[in-house]
């Protein structure tokens, strides 16, 4: 996020460089800004040459140069602007403004499969569905294209509500809040998946999207695909607060895992362990995160009814097995915690 100042003139140039040296703030400076860097954007501000130009945001404020008149209330009108800066009356104001705004952000777990069938979305959707108990509001977001939509798992495929496609033609205006209450939801879990259509996804401003839906949850939950993915971003994941690399309790779980460690390593906040037990092996999770020297999260025992209970419709909310329910309902008052010692820190 950054913002962003839209001018031809070298004197209102000058003016919010120094500014922005002094608030070490993130500026783009630009007289034809891009959709890009105007959805980014947290604050827009419009020099009154270039008052004409039409722009879609929610903060903007128009600078003028020296004394205002007529023509300034008619632009900042026109622009709904909350807000006039004169230059240089208000330079104190501007100080104050030009850093990004405090938004108090909700926690973000990011699970990662370290190999096909490591049961890392089903560990995504228990997760989120488990949370809510202790999270005001959550949101489980898809980033797996490879994979079936996890609103099959989710028992979400027939709801109406909007998917990634739908956001292609996404405006800076709209709220974190306007997002979360617009998708598909279950047990007050919010579904941002892919739903059945494979469209190009380049346009969708993926990034905007995710930061939106933290301000607006307490916590957002992110399926993502493998690390060797294609579709794998490593700039979402720097983002993220906890990492949970999904892997079975096999030897070539463990290899897989400990690739996959390596990748995240240097980009990832704090990586955790979540292993899936498999019949037939007699690996111990406490000894493969020694051995992998990374936290232990959880443990998933593998269990025929979960399959029964997804087939049938029921999503994950009719999985109430003794240790799967136990053990996530443990990881996310876990999660809780962490975020208790982020609101202190």
């Amino acid at each position: 996020m950054h913002a962003l100042l839209i001018t031809s003139d070298d004197r209102v140039v000058s003016e919010f460089k120094t500014i922005a040296a002094v608030t070490q703030t993130h500026l783009v400076i630009a007289s034809e800004p891009t959709k890009s860097e105007i959805d980014l954007a947290y604050r827009v501000f419009v020099s009154q040459e270039l008052s004409d130009i039409e722009i879609d945001h929610s903060e903007v404020v128009l600078v003028v140069i020296g004394a205002t008149n007529t023509q300034t209330w008619s632009s900042a009108l026109r622009l709904s602007a909350k807000h006039v800066a004169t230059i240089p009356e208000s330079r104190d104001w501007l100080i104050e403004n030009l850093s990004e705004p405090h938004v108090t952000k909700g926690l973000s777990v990011a699970i990662v499969p370290a190999s096909g069938g490591a049961g890392a979305s089903l560990v995504s959707c228990g997760l989120a569905f488990h949370a809510r108990q202790v999270f005001t509001d959550v949101a489980l977001v898809d980033l797996d294209q490879s994979s079936a939509s996890l609103d099959i798992t989710f028992g979400l495929e027939n709801q109406a509500g909007m998917r990634w496609h739908d956001f292609s033609e996404l405006s800076g205006s709209i709220s974190g809040s306007d997002i979360y209450r617009s998708l598909p939801s279950r047990d007050r879990v919010g579904l941002l998946t892919h739903g059945q259509l494979n469209f190009a996804e380049t346009s969708i401003p993926r990034n905007l999207i995710l930061e939106k839906l933290k301000e607006a949850c307490d916590l957002v939950v992110i399926d993502f695909p493998k690390t060797s993915d294609k579709q794998f971003s490593l700039d979402v994941i720097s983002d993220c607060d906890l990492v949970l690399v999904a892997t079975t309790a096999t030897v070539r779980g463990c290899a897989s895992a400990k690739r996959s460690i390596a990748g995240l390593a240097g980009y990832a906040k704090n990586i955790e362990l979540v292993v899936r037990n498999v019949p037939g092996s007699n690996l111990d999770p406490m000894q493969i995160a020694e051995l992998l020297n990374t936290p232990l999260a959880s443990v998933i025992n593998t269990d025929v009814r979960i399959v029964e209970q997804i087939e049938q419709g029921f999503g994950v909310s009719g999985i109430n097995l003794g240790g799967f329910t136990r053990n996530l309902n443990a990881l996310a008052q876990r999660i809780a915690y962490l975020k208790e010692l982020k609101s202190v820190a």
